[in-house]
C-alpha cells in the first residue's frame, strides 16, 4: 500500500482548512483518518475497508471515500 504525501494547508484559504477541519469533526469527532493529496485522486487502488482522501488539485476539492474496493467522491466548491 502506498503513503500520501502530508500537504501543508497553511499555503491555502483559511476557510479550506476549517472545511477539513469541519469534516475530520462530523466524521466520528475525528477518530477517521483523513489522508490529504495534491493528486487529481488517490494515487493507489480503492482498499476493502473504508477509507477517505481529500483531495486538493489546484482549484479543484474532492473527498472520496472507498466502500469495497470502490472510490467515490464528492467535489466541493468555494462560492
Amino acid at each position: 500500500m502506498s503513503t500520501i504525501q502530508d500537504f501543508d494547508l497553511t499555503k491555502e484559504r483559511p476557510e479550506l482548512q476549517e472545511m477539513l477541519d469541519d469534516i475530520r469533526n462530523l466524521l466520528n469527532r475525528g477518530n477517521l483518518e483523513i489522508e490529504v493529496t495534491t493528486a487529481s485522486s488517490p494515487p493507489f487502488d480503492a482498499p476493502q475497508e473504508t477509507k477517505l482522501v481529500f483531495s486538493v488539485f489546484g482549484a479543484q476539492f474532492r473527498l472520496y471515500i472507498s466502500y469495497l474496493g470502490d472510490w467515490y467522491f464528492t467535489t466541493f466548491a468555494i462560492l
